[in-house]
């Protein structure tokens, strides 16, 4: 049936055709201010809060292909690579056979590792052969771009993803339910809405229906947020509410840095929420559109749900998910400055008002003209695709934007170009160094060069010979691979499975002495708030009764030493303390070095968290200082206690934070500084009870079967001998990433990695993969 003449929609229109496909992933946003700043050399960057995601072996060849091939290939969804058309060159070293567990085992080793790389993720572990996967890979590339059609080079921008070309009425830029529902808005029915007032307005709108400026203000309570201060401005501009709130709960901190709540304004007031809400109700049309920037925050703190809603973080799209600030897009779009740093406080009614500006602006000039007018500005770039792929390769078309795209258009219909042979087609073919005896050699000595190499110290003299010449090297470091041929499984697998021991034994902390009435649920009660448990024991063969806790991350563990220690359990006091043994002697130095971690650098550890929504979160801890991001951390059970990581813009606000004068601030939230890097959700998977041998024969090198060798076998000095080779292995290694990465020129973008095993004994064995844009920064800091 044709739409009515008026224009009226119902509220939950499914999205034009042409949109509906359309996914954005989690790469990090810059900075609101980065399209302000002048353009700098090319760099990576991925969201803090997706930091903890695991990479596939195809999500790396994704982010090589944008890097070397540019944009007339997909761009990676799971990160971003700023200013890629200024890339020098791409360089991939592989470790083989090195995991996840030996490079947290033997962390004092990596210290170019851990410390030039900025960014770090753990690898999906990689089946066969890296370099050869990686090169045969197919190309996601984009449709054919012509330069006949002006409006194709705006077609990936974000706003364009969403909205389309076409300028459209006021009632298709309202959010759908789904959309409600995927940015956390208060809906009706939802679990945790069941206490919420709706408005009980209309759920169908117009294009003439009016639009509502709604902003509020919050300060912090036991409970986490509560509103103190609602403005709402009408379709005109009028501000039609403007009122104090008292909250239900005591005020644990005012936020008047961003609040602009004092005391002494709360003193006389007493309009409840209850209150407010009702005035809400009978202010608003039966057809009215709220709009606000980040709106379901507003709603949520005024526990109440209404159906139309256009929030304007949603309308101007950053990539990758990313939001702009209402003072950014304030100061860009509308030319005035709103939340003045001068002036104490955020004023709601201003924000509300600019909120509703901001909404006029975008419908009345349609998503094409704003992102035109405002490209450069906002999203600091040119909508055009480059010409030319990385190394200065240079390629022109008169019909195509770039050769690649003549490439694609000219082959089969069926055809998918991969990534190997189009590097070639394009006069740059990749260079692949290493052991090559053992690779697969299908096609690849015609697509790219390929150098066999006797050792690893001859793959770093035939890279600096021929950096320069080629857009893409991989690299091969076997000498690990080698000290596995020499060395039984049996010695082999014992050892990989002590580290996996020792590195869960780092989260261990006793717990004791216990009243005999004591139980495991009482101990886990005590000990959960300093972090997510693993595992709890009693331990009876003692004298007295203790306990083995067990926790999922190091920062538990250190919480608990410091925080529990002389509580009282049972009305029994207890001791927490670490155990001591083989693998714990180092563990101050080993957490030393944590602390030191470049991943580390600027984020703490939050246990005990109430709040349900990172951004409840991060309002609480913006009161030490503007935060970067905010990741609450999985819980079993939704009813207990959360915990989180909090990395903050500047050092300055940690420290604020670890101050003991913030403890009333925080409430029962206990902090630490971070030692889990933020790609490992866990410190470490459950090891495997028995050994595992490798190979494929069944047969040792000594000729003996493999299940002939047992535990009975084994020698402990000859175990110990594997301990150490396998430590200095890893440490030369690592000098060989830190002068390979040395001998690159600057703006290369470089990756190690480390590739896992698909299994140990049933358990994966995950592998890391490291990446920065090398730049002369980039060098070693002394000790």
């Amino acid at each position: 049936m044709a739409q009515a003449s008026n224009g009226k929609r119902k509220r939950d229109l499914s999205p034009a055709s042409e949109d509906s496909n359309n996914k954005r992933s989690n790469g990090e946003p810059s900075p609101p201010t980065q399209a302000l700043r002048p353009k700098g050399p090319p760099r990576f960057t991925r969201c803090f809060e997706h930091l903890h995601e695991a990479i596939s072996l195809s999500d790396l060849s994704e982010l090589l292909q944008y890097a070397a091939l540019g944009k007339t290939v997909t761009q990676p969804s799971w990160c971003r690579l700023h200013r890629q058309r200024k890339l020098s060159g791409v360089t991939v070293t592989i470790l083989d056979d090195v995991t996840q567990v030996h490079f947290y085992r033997y962390y004092p080793q990596f210290k170019n590792l851990r410390r030039r790389y900025k960014t770090r993720g753990t690898l999906l572990p990689c089946a066969g052969d890296v370099s050869s996967s990686i090169l045969n890979s197919a190309l996601s590339y984009v449709e054919t771009v012509t330069s006949e059609n002006p409006n194709s080079d705006l077609r990936w921008h974000p706003v364009i993803r969403k909205f389309g070309l076409k300028t459209r009425r006021l009632s298709a830029y309202v959010l759908t339910a789904e959309e409600m529902s995927k940015n956390k808005f208060p809906l009706k029915g939802a679990p945790n809405c069941k206490a919420f007032v709706c408005t009980g307005k209309d759920d169908h709108v117009t294009d003439s229906s009016p639009l509502y400026g709604l902003d509020c203000e919050m300060c912090l309570t036991k409970i986490g947020q509560e509103v103190t201060r609602v403005s709402l401005v009408d379709s005109s501009g009028q501000c039609v509410l403007d009122e104090l709130v008292r909250t239900q709960n005591p005020i644990l901190n005012y936020l008047t840095r961003f609040s602009g709540i004092t005391e002494e304004m709360l003193a006389p007031v007493t309009t409840t929420l209850s209150d407010v809400q009702s005035k809400l109700i009978q202010l608003l049309p039966q057809d009215a559109i709220l709009v606000g920037h980040s709106l379901d925050c507003d709603l949520r703190a005024l526990h109440m749900i209404h159906p139309n809603v256009i929030d304007t973080s949603l309308l101007y799209k950053r990539e990758f998910g990313g939001r702009f600030k209402l003072k950014v897009l304030a100061e860009v779009i509308l030319k005035k400055e709103i939340q003045s740093e001068e002036r104490k406080g955020h004023d709601p009614s201003e924000d509300a008002l600019a909120a509703l500006e901001l909404a006029r602006y975008f419908i009345s000039k349609g998503p094409k003209q704003v992102v035109n007018l405002h490209l450069q500005e906002l999203w600091g770039g040119s909508p055009g695709l480059p010409g030319s792929p990385v190394n200065g390769f240079s390629h022109t078309s008169p019909t195509l934007t770039s050769p690649l795209a003549s490439l694609m258009s000219s082959g089969p219909p069926n055809s998918r170009l991969t990534f190997g042979p189009a590097l070639l087609k394009m006069g740059q073919p990749a260079l692949q160094l290493g052991r090559l005896a053992g690779i697969d050699s299908h096609s690849s000595n015609e697509l790219w060069r390929r150098q066999s190499c006797s050792s690893d110290r001859k793959v770093l003299e035939a890279l600096r010979r021929q950096v320069q010449s080629h857009s893409l090297c991989l690299l091969h470091l076997s000498s690990y691979s080698q000290l596995l041929t020499h060395t039984h499984p049996t010695y082999t697998h014992r050892n990989l499975r002590k580290l996996m021991d020792g590195l869960r034994e780092m989260c261990v902390v006793y717990v004791g002495p216990l009243s005999p009435e004591c139980t495991e649920r009482d101990v886990k009660r005590l000990c959960s708030s300093c972090g997510a448990l693993r595992s709890v024991r009693l331990l009876s063969s003692t004298r007295r009764v203790h306990a083995v806790v067990e926790y999922e991350l190091l920062e538990g563990a250190v919480l608990a030493v410091e925080r529990l220690n002389g509580s009282e359990l049972l009305e029994c006091p207890v001791k927490v303390q670490r155990p001591v043994g083989e693998f714990t002697l180092d563990t101050e130095e080993y957490l030393y070095d944590l602390l030191e971690d470049a991943l580390n650098e600027r984020v703490i550890y939050a246990a005990g968290v109430t709040a349900d929504d990172p951004h409840d979160l991060q309002m609480t801890m913006d009161q030490f200082g503007p935060t970067e991001g905010v990741r609450l951390l999985p819980q079993r059970h939704r009813k207990k206690r959360k915990h989180a990581f909090v990395k903050y813009h500047s050092t300055e606000a940690v420290e604020a934070t670890l101050d003991p004068s913030a403890v009333p601030s925080l409430g029962q939230v206990k902090v630490c500084r971070a030692l889990t890097p933020p790609h490992l959700c866990t410190w470490m998977p459950d090891a495997p009870e028995t050994p595992l041998c490798n190979g494929e024969n069944g047969v040792t090198e000594d000729g003996r079967n493999r299940q002939d060798v047992g535990e009975e076998d084994v020698d402990e000095e000859l175990e110990a001998e594997v301990d150490r080779k396998t430590a200095g292995v890893m440490r030369k290694l690592d000098s060989k990433v830190g002068k390979i990465l040395d001998s690159l020129p600057d703006n290369t973008l470089s990756i190690v990695i480390l590739p896992g095993k698909e299994s140990f004994h049933g358990v994966p064995q995950f592998g890391v993969c490291f990446l920065e844009v090398k730049q002369s920064s980039t060098a070693l800091p002394s000790d």
